[in-house]
C-alpha cells in the first residue's frame, strides 16, 4: 500500500500542486500532514493548508435555507432594500466623474494648427503672427481672409 513519507512527500506535493494527484494521493497527503508531529520547517505551511482544507463548514438546516429563500431573515430583507440606493449612488458617481467637463487652467491657451493641439501660448501666438504676416505680405489681404473664413 502507498504511503507518504518524509522521503517522498515532495513528490506527492508536487503532483498535488500541479493538479495531477489522484484522490487517493490527496487523502494520503491529508493523513500525513494531519498525523505527523515533527515536520521540517519547510513543510509546516502545507500542514496548515491541509488542516484548513479538512475543516468543514457548518451546513445550514433545511428550515434555515427555507427562511432565507422566503426572505424571512431580517438582515437579508434590509440588504435587498439597499440595492436601489447603491445603484443610484453608482449612477450619480458615474455622472459626476464622466460627464463633468475637464477643468482647464484659465490661463492656458489652446490652439489647433493643422489638426495638432498647441497648448504653449507663446508658440500659438508666434504661429498666428506668422500666418497673418504671410497673409498681409501678399497684398491681397481681403481675398485671402475671405477665403480663410469662408472655406468649406
Amino acid at each position: 500500500m502507498k504511503k507518504v513519507t518524509s522521503e517522498n512527500v515532495q513528490e506527492y506535493l508536487a503532483r498535488y500542486m500541479e493538479g495531477e494527484s489522484t484522490q487517493e494521493e490527496q487523502r494520503l497527503l491529508k493523513e500525513y500532514f494531519g498525523n505527523t508531529k515533527d515536520l521540517p520547517a519547510g513543510l509546516t505551511p502545507y500542514a496548515r493548508m491541509f488542516a484548513v482544507l479538512e475543516e468543514k463548514a457548518e451546513t445550514p438546516s433545511v428550515e434555515a435555507l427555507d427562511r432565507f429563500s422566503e426572505g424571512q431573515i431580517p438582515a437579508v430583507r434590509r440588504s435587498v432594500k439597499l440595492w436601489p440606493l447603491v445603484a443610484a449612488a453608482c449612477v450619480a458617481a458615474f455622472a459626476v466623474i464622466f460627464l463633468t467637463p475637464p477643468k482647464h487652467d484659465e490661463n492656458m491657451a489652446i490652439a489647433y494648427v493643422d489638426g495638432k493641439m498647441i497648448t504653449n501660448q507663446a508658440q500659438a501666438m508666434q504661429m498666428g503672427q506668422e500666418a497673418l504676416q504671410e497673409i498681409f505680405s501678399n497684398g491681397n489681404e481681403e481675398e485671402q481672409l475671405t477665403d480663410l473664413f469662408n472655406a468649406k
